[in-house]
């Protein structure tokens, strides 16, 4: 089971790391050896590098940047993909929407009703304890305890007759968010009628990627979700919601309640992570530090070798990588084609996705229109172990390296 533990946490932190290494100016993106994880071991140590690759199309010269990113790592390794970013004209970032997270105005004909409420109760959880009176005063609240879900909710400023919410109050004097319905008007019946939702006082706090938290303090690392600035308005979700997952999955018979669990530090899984989390700093003092050494060792080592994630992916099944990995790719880039179909000049897109995205996101790319070619190509350290401030020798990591392609083999038996 600790096994399965640690498979499922680097899973966690980057999905599906396949090889894909694209020659600079190679038309169509011929894939060669290299990959968009690796480790890279010398004298003074190790780390976890990750890739990031600038498309051009000769046809019109709009920019695309695959951004490979892993959930944890060093401060240094998130302020770095903020400089390159911050060239982008619009980032399309990966980050599951909750329930109700979808616009409302791109519901069905005759769904409007039921989407537009459960985007309502959705922003007056997140506007819970904002004592602002509109969207933008609520935003710029929300944008000061809360950066990546104002990234998310900005995209939800209409309801599903793309008129704008109304800030207001009940009969009892209590905070509500409203749509006045299909007519924009006060009262009404069927979907004209208003739909009211409570807003609380008290704020909820986002347990968003716990597991992941947890794991970037255990390290000592940062955790992508607080470190970057998700809350810039060019920057824009291109995800599916929980929703679509879970359908996708019980269309395949498969149900997605081990991996929440897991991501939530709940369940089986997620309560042995979470027990043995909350265990290793206690163990570390004793072992004067080389226990979180000794687990960096192992997540460089396996976030880098493709065929131990590979083998990982295959113990969930088949609907794993199709539902989380392909379906979500196919999502991200129709939000790129959406953003280049708007621009008139040439447009640089940024795609910051999880590193296991980036062979599906640029097989994708390159099955568009526009003859996209690598331009730029870019390798960042996010998880790094100078040896000479361990407590591990090069013996010790010899051995954990040894450990740890035993275990891969093991693994892609």
């Amino acid at each position: 089971m600790t096994h399965e533990v640690l498979i499922s946490c680097a899973l966690a932190l980057s999905m599906n790391p396949f090889a894909v290494n694209v020659a600079a100016g190679e038309p169509g993106g011929t894939h060669e050896s290299a990959s968009w994880l690796r480790p890279v071991w010398d004298s003074n140590g190790g780390r976890l590098e990750v890739a990031a690759q600038a498309w051009d199309s000769a046809t019109n010269g709009d920019r695309v940047w695959l951004v490979g990113v892993t959930h944890v790592g060093e401060a240094a390794y998130y302020q770095v993909i903020d400089e390159l970013l911050a060239s982008c004209d619009v980032v399309v970032f990966e980050s599951v929407l909750p329930e109700g997270g979808r616009p409302p105005t791109e519901a069905a004909t005759g769904c409007e009703m039921a989407a537009t409420r459960k985007t309502a109760e959705l922003l007056a959880g997140v506007f819970a304890g904002v004592a602002a009176s509109d969207w933008n005063g609520a935003i710029k609240e929300l944008a000061g305890r809360e950066t990546r879900m104002t990234g998310l909710v900005r995209c939800l400023s209409r309801d599903a007759w793309n008129q704008p919410w109304i800030f207001g109050h009940d009969a009892e004097g209590n905070a509500i968010l409203a749509s006045l319905g299909s007519d924009g008007l006060r009262g009404g019946e069927g979907e004209a009628a208003d739909i009211e939702v409570s807003i609380s006082l008290e704020v909820v706090a986002d347990d968003g990627g716990m597991l992941q938290r947890s794991l970037a303090e255990m390290l000592g690392l940062s955790f992508q979700l607080d470190s970057l600035p998700y809350d810039d308005v060019r920057w824009i979700p291109g995800d599916l919601d929980i929703e679509q997952i879970a359908l996708a999955f019980q269309e395949r018979g498969e149900r997605i309640d081990n991996l929440t669990d897991l991501l939530s530090e709940q369940g089986l899984v997620g309560g042995i992570a979470r027990g043995l989390i909350a265990v290793i700093p206690t163990i570390d003092a004793m072992f004067g530090g080389r226990v979180v050494d000794t687990l960096k060792v192992m997540l460089i080592e396996m976030l880098g070798d493709e065929k131990m994630i590979d083998g990982a992916l295959a113990m969930h099944g088949p609907a794993f990588r199709e539902v989380l990995i392909d379906l979500r790719n196919e999502r991200a880039m129709a939000v790129v084609d959406e953003v280049l179909a708007k621009g008139r000049d040439p447009r640089t897109i940024g795609v910051l996705y999880g590193a296991g995205h980036m062979l599906g996101l640029a097989d994708l790319l390159t099955s568009r229109p526009g003859n996209w070619v690598v331009s730029e190509s870019r390798w960042m350290p996010a998880i790094e172990l100078t040896l000479s401030e361990s407590q591990l020798t090069e013996a010790d990591i010899s051995m954990l390296k040894g450990w740890m392609g035993m275990l891969g083999q093991q693994i892609t038996r």
